[in-house]
């Protein structure tokens, strides 16, 4: 009720023509953090950085998600990379590609509170992540695989094995 008196008090000035504009706004800003700290709303325990860290170390077993509270999404990607083996390491190409798409455009955690952390910390995390990505890319297009092949010799097909 406090806060009420504060911002009514804030509106009567600026009526008043006593505050500018800007000022009025700036007060009006520090009263609505205060009374967000004190109802606790505004905290987000979950770092926007660990989250992409953890994405980018442990993304395939789902572990970023786990982090943010997306605990079937953590599992469905633990499951998928634990059975690639049976499936030629398909699940596990997916999978990668699913934490990388995460890396890059989840913001919140599961309660719909944006990740806290520096902002231009996680925004050049991700772009060296997809510098990365492309460097990763480019260099692997360079590798020229050459695979021999031992033909069998002429003599198997004239005489017949």
């Amino acid at each position: 009720m406090n806060k009420l008196m504060d911002l009514n008090k804030l509106e009567e000035l600026h009526d008043k023509k006593i505050i500018t504009d800007i000022e009025f706004e700036e007060h009006k800003r520090t009263l609505f953090n205060k009374a967000l700290r004190k109802s606790g709303e505004r905290k987000n325990p979950k770092s926007g950085i660990i989250y992409i860290l953890l994405a980018w170390f442990l993304g395939t077993i789902g572990i970023h998600n786990f982090y943010a509270g997306y605990t079937i999404r953590g599992i469905v990607q633990l499951l998928l990379t634990l059975l690639s083996p049976l499936f030629l390491f398909v699940p596990l190409i997916f999978t990668a590609l699913w934490a990388f798409a995460e890396l890059l455009f989840q913001n919140k955690s599961r309660d719909n509170k944006k990740f806290s952390g520096n902002k231009k910390i996680i925004t050049a995390l991700r772009i060296v992540s997809i510098i990365w990505l492309v460097l990763a890319f480019s260099s692997a297009s360079l590798v020229d695989v050459q695979i021999p092949l031992d033909l069998p010799s002429e003599d198997i097909f004239i005489n017949g094995f």
